[in-house]
């Protein structure tokens, strides 16, 4: 006789949680036999990546894009300094005007305050 007296109730939930369950089991060895596939690709791979090129087997393309790239990095950061330099410029300005329309705006609310006292 089950807790509440409710046997075919609990039997039927039972067998749903090791339906669930075993489902469950099923997916994360399938997840791990994959995982285990992967690793044995990138294995493979880094063994096949591992042995050393030699330069002359290096596609010329592929080294005048490496130059390339270098010019192009060396450029971007000229141009990055550059930019933050401006931005700071730009900051400091931008400042110094909101800072000076503050002030004339305080200026201005105290010279009405003062009128309406007077």
């Amino acid at each position: 006789m089950g807790l509440f007296g409710n046997d075919k109730e609990q039997d039927a939930r039972l067998d749903a949680l090791e339906a669930h369950v075993r489902a469950m089991t099923e997916a994360v060895q399938q997840t791990q036999l994959d995982v285990m596939k992967v690793n044995i690709s990138l294995i493979r791979m880094e063994s096949a990546l591992g042995e050393k090129l030699d330069t002359d087997a290096v596609d010329p393309a592929i080294s005048a894009l490496n130059e390339e790239l270098g010019t192009a990095r060396a450029e971007y950061e000229r141009m990055a300094a550059a930019a933050s330099e401006s931005w700071a410029t730009l900051h400091a300005g931008a400042t110094d005007a909101v800072e000076a329309l503050r002030s004339s705006v305080e200026e201005a609310a105290g010279r009405i305050e003062q009128e309406l006292q007077d």
